[in-house]
């Protein structure tokens, strides 16, 4: 088995065809229950029309345009601009997807075949980067983990957490192999595709200190790796700048520290995307969502505590197999996502997307489960949620 494994080229791309495939069909068949879109209401989904390739659009793009999709679609076809919520997404993924338009490819069809392809250069560096601390039935545990957590959805939907997750475990890898130059370069284009790559630079920064040989003094000759460090935050502050003085967006708030991450870090105009947004102390997270338990359940936020509760039991047995520089990282984006705070009605929007983004967790899962049982029981599992979000998401029952 082992040796077969060794050998992962075919298996990679069979893994890849085969949950594109499947997240594809049913999410054909269930938007057959909620035809939203136009093209959804005009074309049934079987049998197959006349025109092919309209039908083909309305199979395998229009039941994705769901939520966020609209906005990247909505920069593809017109691109940014002030005030009007578009700045609250990054922009390399757009930009990315942007020629495939150009082309004449529907806005959906490029964000997807963009965010399929880098998908599929993840499952490559991701399993590169988990052999670096596994052996081959580990390292495979730890991609099935990672591409099986329900959540991960968003990875064959047209949002960024593909592009985002390949850039994020390439740097990673990069850093690791001693390439810190090239590991920055990553890290930056991270940062240019989700505002949680700026964390990027604590791993970066633990290797600069490796390097140095954990000495003040040694950090003269490891300024390579001190400058890869930095990559991140130049990237975030990049994209600030040209939404700041390019689109003319708003001005720097430092009147409290909730204005000034939304003025000069995410968009003082993301309040366009989500009405009610903040980031606040765990505890006051809590108590929306116990508010909201109690008074109003419902899919939404029942789906979102499963997985963030079946997440943090991963990071516990996970955390002992985990490297120090991983560990910066996966426990700065797992504070920041119970932080964010999105209101009364969805208070935990976005919280396993935002998770599925601590990486490393899923190498020390990998690294803990041992057994053949415990590793059919998390494909059983995660495939079966995989269907059921493709499904909450197709309907609009769930925000990811």
């Amino acid at each position: 088995m082992e040796k077969f494994l060794r050998k992962p080229v075919a298996l990679l791309l069979a893994a890849w065809l085969g949950l594109r495939l499947l997240t594809s069909l049913a999410a054909a068949a269930f938007s057959s229950l909620r035809p939203l879109s136009p093209l959804e209401q005009a074309l049934p989904a079987w049998p197959p029309a006349a025109n092919l390739g309209r039908w083909l659009e309305r199979v395998l793009a229009a039941p994705w345009l769901r939520w966020d999709a609209h906005w990247y679609a909505r920069i593809v076809s017109a691109g940014y601009a002030a005030g009007d919520g578009t700045t609250n997404f990054h922009p390399l993924y757009a930009w990315l997807s942007t020629p495939l338009a150009r082309l004449g490819l529907d806005p959906i069809a490029s964000l997807l075949l963009t965010g399929s392809l880098a998908t599929l250069g993840l499952l490559f560096v991701f399993l590169h980067l988990a052999r670096l601390d596994l052996e081959p039935v580990p390292a495979w545990t730890a991609l099935l983990a990672l591409v099986t957590f329900p959540a991960a959805v968003v990875l064959f939907a047209p949002y960024a957490e593909g592009l985002f997750l390949l850039l994020a475990a390439l740097a990673l890898l990069l850093s690791r192999r001693g390439r810190p130059l090239a590991a920055g370069l990553a890290a930056c284009l991270a940062a240019l595709t989700h505002q949680l790559g700026v964390f990027l630079a604590l791993p970066l920064a633990w290797q600069a200190w490796e390097a140095a040989g954990r000495s003040v003094r040694g950090l003269g000759r490891a300024w390579r790796a001190l400058l890869a460090a930095l990559a991140a935050p130049l990237g975030l502050a990049a994209w600030s700048a040209f939404r700041l003085f390019g689109l003319h967006e708003g001005r720097l708030d430092p009147s409290s520290l909730q204005a000034l991450v939304y003025s000069a870090l995410i968009s003082p105009s993301a309040h366009r995307v989500v009405p009610l947004q903040a980031f606040v102390w765990p505890w006051q997270a809590a108590s929306l969502i116990a508010v909201k338990l109690a008074q109003h359940p419902d899919a939404d936020i029942l789906v979102d505590l499963a997985l963030g509760l079946a997440f943090l039991a991963a990071l516990a047995l996970a955390w002992r197999y985990l490297r120090p520089a991983d560990r910066l990282y996966t426990a700065a984006v797992t504070l920041v996502s119970f932080c964010y705070s999105t209101g009364p009605v969805h208070p935990t929007m976005g919280l396993p997307r935002h998770l599925l983004a601590a990486l490393p967790v899923f190498i020390g899962l990998g690294a803990a489960l041992k057994r053949a049982w415990q590793r059919r029981l998390l494909l059983a599992v995660g495939l079966a949620g995989l269907i059921l979000l493709t499904l909450l998401y197709v309907l609009e029952a769930w925000v990811p």
